[in-house]
């Protein structure tokens, strides 16, 4: 008399592939989605810089502006912004007249 189908420690064995499987891929999103999450929020930081260096105040957000004379009467011009989950971001723009 033969048997067909799995036996319980196959099925077992096979189950348990499947959840480590399925638990390694979910860390693995959620690793990603933290690296996209954290990337995003930097990516503002930088734009958030970029509105307050050409003197454009955005809510929410700290910024530090730091003119400097250069040579020739150059101005460099460095802005450092920190806002939510502690992002900042630094521009300096030179202008010469």
């Amino acid at each position: 008399m033969s048997q067909q189908g799995f036996s319980l420690a196959e099925t077992l064995v096979a189950m348990l592939l499947l959840a480590m499987t399925i638990s390694t891929l979910l860390q693995y999103h959620r690793a990603l989605a933290l690296g996209f999450s954290q990337q995003w929020h930097q990516h503002q930081a930088w734009q958030v810089a970029g509105q307050v260096l050409l003197g454009r105040e955005v809510d929410g957000w700290v910024s530090q502006h730091q003119p400097q004379t250069m040579p020739g009467g150059c101005v460099l011009n460095r802005v450092t912004v920190t806002g939510p989950q502690q992002r900042a971001a630094t521009l300096a723009r030179l202008n010469c007249h």
